[in-house]
């Protein structure tokens, strides 16, 4: 298999279209030359990952959108380079508030001083 044979089969247009997304995103919010590899790196890897999710996501922001089947994939892919990078901040920032439950730590410490004050 050829790189122009992958490139037109499904990973490949995946592919192609999270990173023209990333490069989108970083044509918007140039940060400089790091933040917009870290950019293209991470959208391309959401576009091959994540997405499945983007279509039903878009119809759920959006309203009633028809996007065609056939186009699904690579519209998803697409909006993943866009804005993949946000999701996986999103979804990192929603595991760091789990593991640190400011509720636990509070009981936590008023335990110790009431163990310690007895």
């Amino acid at each position: 298999m050829t790189i122009m044979e992958w490139l037109q089969g499904e990973s490949g247009k995946l592919l192609t279209a999270g990173l023209s997304g990333s490069a989108v995103s970083v044509a918007m919010e140039w940060t400089g030359v790091l933040p917009a590899i870290r950019k293209i790196v991470v959208g391309s890897a959401c576009a091959m990952y994540l997405s499945p999710l983007a279509v039903p996501m878009l119809e759920w922001g959006l309203g009633v959108v028809n996007v065609p089947e056939e186009n699904g994939a690579t519209l998803g892919g697409f909006l993943m380079g866009v804005v993949g990078i946000v999701i996986i901040e999103i979804i990192v920032k929603g595991f760091r508030l789990r593991l640190v439950d400011p509720l636990d730590t509070r009981q936590s410490r008023r335990r110790r001083h009431d163990e310690d004050g007895a």
